[in-house]
């Protein structure tokens, strides 16, 4: 009986590890002096090198800010040989810039990937257990965190350890009103991360709706 406890706790334990998916907006500015773009044309845009994730994050996003009563397009609609995710010069910029005003544009959303973090994730089980979440960073980027779980006893004379190795994304939203003068006009800064993505159907609807319940408030 106690084995059979065991089990189904420590399958617990390792479902609630692997399989959490969650979008969650981590920080936020807005121009104070930012009109409502609800007026304007807005273009969406995923900056990335998967033809897939770019068709699904840009999709996802104009439908959901067209839904809530913007006007928007899909960059990959617009432009759909574009390679979004290349570095260009200033030169370059004005010339991408001009082209998507001559189309109408007048407000552009751009999604980049910031960072990837991967880190574990190790639960001992036995007497008691609790959570030791140990992060490694890339790219430069640090930022501490610490979970905890109030103590639970179980009986059982032996100790297992269940170990996950988990991904977290993070995303940074920019919006740009190209009406506005060129050092006036990125409005909006919106950094999100992403856990552990189980599917990206889920996960493109899910940060599109965070991003648009930030853009609205």
């Amino acid at each position: 009986m106690k084995t059979n406890i065991k089990i189904i706790i420590t399958i617990s334990i390792i479902m609630s590890l692997i399989s959490c998916s969650s979008v969650k907006v981590t920080d936020s500015w807005k121009d104070i002096n930012t009109t409502n773009i609800k007026n304007k044309n807005i273009m969406v845009v995923s900056r990335t090198n998967d033809v897939i994730i770019r068709t699904r994050f840009e999709r996802d996003l104009a439908n959901n800010l067209n839904q809530k009563g913007y006007e928007s397009i899909e960059s990959f609609i617009l432009f759909p040989d574009s390679n979004t995710n290349c570095d260009v010069d200033k030169d370059e910029l004005n010339l991408i810039k001009k082209e998507i005003q001559d189309n109408g544009i007048e407000v552009i959303v751009v999604t980049n990937l910031r960072d990837t973090q991967e880190y574990t994730e190790t639960v001992t089980i036995g007497t008691s257990y609790h959570v030791d979440v140990f992060p490694y960073y890339g790219r430069g980027y640090y930022r501490g965190f610490y979970r905890y779980y109030d103590n639970s006893y179980i009986s059982s004379d032996q100790i297992t350890q269940v170990t996950a190795h988990n991904t977290r994304y993070i995303l940074e939203t920019l919006v740009y009103d190209l009406t506005k003068p060129e050092e006036k006009q990125l409005i909006c800064v919106i950094t999100s991360s992403i856990e552990n993505p189980d599917s990206l159907g889920s996960t493109s609807k899910d940060y599109a709706k965070q991003i648009v319940k930030k853009l609205k408030t």
